[in-house]
């Protein structure tokens, strides 16, 4: 059994409709130049978020650096700690990728 949709309710649910009165229906090329804004707006943030993933990349391993120069190094905790965070790290770094 379909389910009967009521014109008003589609024309409800049309974005074509808000407009002010006396302003244009949208062309083809309005439509696409919005599009073409909302897929650069995406872009961006996708490239933000990749750099602060690297950024977070770059402090685990400074963090590594100085820490194995410590006279702490041995501490094992420290140590398992670190390569869980470098594990995490890889995860999130695959995930943002995938975001692509």
């Amino acid at each position: 059994m379909s389910k009967k949709i009521k014109m008003k309710d589609l024309l409800k649910e049309s974005h074509v409709w808000e407009r002010k009165f006396g302003e244009k229906l949208p062309t083809l090329d309005d439509i696409q130049k919005k599009y073409e804004k909302k897929q650069l707006k995406e872009y961006r943030n996708y490239t933000e978020l990749e750099k602060y993933e690297t950024a977070i990349f770059d402090v685990i391993i400074q963090f590594k650096k100085i820490y194995e120069r410590s006279e702490h190094k041995k501490n094992r905790k420290i140590n398992k700690y670190i390569q869980e965070l470098l594990k995490i790290e890889a995860k999130l770094g695959d995930e943002v990728t995938e975001l692509e």
